[in-house]
């Protein structure tokens, strides 16, 4: 079974790109020690494929010896995304940063040319996120302020002018 057909999209999603790669993730493991167990950083390293939708990162996994069934591991929404790293001098790593955690991605289409347009990519999705969509209803509210204005009449036509002006609007003439 594909990504694609285990993928469950969100009214309005769509997938926008796709990578196959390798997934690290640190988390703490309990071994056995000499004496009792010691809790440790271990490191585990999945196969799988990274999918950009408009909305959000999903990884799916390859689960199974001989099946190779593709489960959804994880995703990340593109609002909560803190931060992309990349660097690596051997192979190109990325880093993807969510309030969460911090997921490692080792992709395998995208090597040192690439990697700034994938960051590119993503950011402008955030970008795109964050802009009002039409149709969305916005509401926006005016502070109205009024100023008074004194009027007087002109001393040549009888029209009237601001008090602060200078000339008279009508016929003008010079305010005495």
């Amino acid at each position: 079974m594909s990504w694609q057909k285990s993928i469950v999209l969100n009214e309005g999603e769509h997938v926008l790109h796709s990578w196959d790669g390798n997934c690290e993730r640190q988390h703490k493991a309990v071994v056995k020690a000499f004496i009792g167990h010691k809790t440790v950083q271990a490191k585990e390293i999945h196969r799988g494929t990274l999918v950009l939708t408009n909305q959000r990162m999903l990884w799916f996994e390859r689960r199974g010896f001989l099946s190779k069934v593709m489960r959804s591991s994880f995703d990340i929404d593109l609002l909560s995304l803190q931060g992309i790293a990349i660097g690596g001098k051997i192979s190109t790593w990325i880093s993807i940063t969510d309030k969460e955690s911090e997921y490692i991605f080792h992709l395998g289409n995208v090597g040192k040319k690439e990697a700034e347009p994938f960051r590119d990519m993503i950011y402008r999705q955030i970008e795109n996120l964050k802009q009002p969509r039409k149709g969305d209803r916005t509401i926006r509210e005016k502070e109205t302020i009024t100023k008074e204005v004194v009027m007087i009449p002109c001393k040549y036509c009888g029209a009237l002018m601001p008090q602060t002006s200078l000339f008279c609007n009508n016929c003008g003439a010079k305010k005495t």
